[in-house]
């Protein structure tokens, strides 16, 4: 099943990526020890957790911390027009191994959110895995043909 969120956001003109990590630390404490945010749906509340620490919605630590702690791992993003607002579908673990590359780079381009989605969904990620793998010794091979 996939859920769909909309988020408005303020867009910085100067984000601030300093002390990510530690953060994302805060971040996940704020989500054991305050009460309006374990009341929460468990992805508002993590949205929520993150913006509080400086994060907005599609960041990836916002992402990453959305899947560790709800299982929900991004399907695609997308800016709607007007004010700055986005839209986010989610799904399982194994939704977000599915995906294409073209249609979900969020989640493909990160490694920390692939090797968190191999965990929760391991027999997805196999197929997948040997997938990827059969199409690199495809691309090798078609590389190594052409070259004099």
């Amino acid at each position: 099943m996939n859920w769909t969120d909309v988020f408005w956001v303020r867009d910085d003109p100067n984000p601030d990526f300093s002390n990510e990590e530690e953060r994302a630390e805060r971040a996940e404490r704020l989500l054991d020890t305050v009460p309006e945010l374990t009341a929460m749906d468990p992805i508002e509340g993590v949205v929520e957790a993150c913006r509080r620490v400086g994060f907005r919605p599609f960041d990836c630590e916002t992402l990453r911390l959305l899947a560790r702690r709800t299982g929900n791992f991004p399907l695609s993003i997308e800016r709607r027009e007007g004010p700055p607002r986005y839209e986010m579908e989610t799904g399982w673990a194994q939704d977000a191994l599915r995906s294409s590359q073209e249609e979900n780079p969020d989640f493909w381009e990160d490694d920390a959110l692939v090797q968190e989605a191999a965990r929760q969904a391991p027999c997805v990620w196999a197929k997948v895995k040997a997938e990827l793998d059969r199409e690199a010794r495809r691309v090798e091979r078609a590389l190594s043909r052409s070259r004099p």
